[in-house]
């Protein structure tokens, strides 16, 4: 059961991935598209009212482009987010999982001290490695 969820929330995390990865390429092909036409437009010889016009239509496709990329933006910081929340359930599944071990061992002085042991050496390594986990997603996903 543990597997099946870990695969599930795998292939979750995977596919937010992914998806931010095409907004990402999308976004880079919008902006490309952007600075293509305004070159066009700069490179030809228009009379006044013409170049009125076609800085009036770039405006509104800029503007237009920009409303795009806010939700491209909005919904990247919602992949982060679900990533993050994913991230710390998982440190919570993990904590669980030592705690029910703990619960388990409970009648040997030997397992508690190991299990104490355990916690403690696990609570430190998660302040040590936290960040740079925080890091390495926020890296990947920017």
């Amino acid at each position: 059961m543990k597997g099946s969820e870990l695969l599930r929330l795998e292939q979750f995390v995977e596919k937010l991935l992914q998806k931010f990865s095409s907004l990402k390429v999308e976004r880079d092909h919008l902006l490309q598209s952007v600075e293509e036409k305004q070159k066009a437009i700069a490179d030809h010889k228009l009379t006044i009212k013409e170049k009125d016009v076609a800085i009036a239509a770039r405006d509104e496709k800029i503007a237009e482009l920009k409303a795009q990329l806010s939700v491209k933006d909005d919904e990247r910081d919602e992949i982060s987010n679900k990533v993050n929340s994913i991230m710390e359930q998982i440190e919570l599944w993990e904590l669980a999982l030592e705690e029910d071990e703990v619960e388990g061992n409970a009648g040997s002085v030997e397992a508690d001290a190991q299990a104490e042991e355990n916690k403690a050496l696990s609570t430190s390594l998660e302040e040590e490695e936290k960040p740079s986990k925080e890091e390495r997603i926020q890296c990947d996903l920017f």
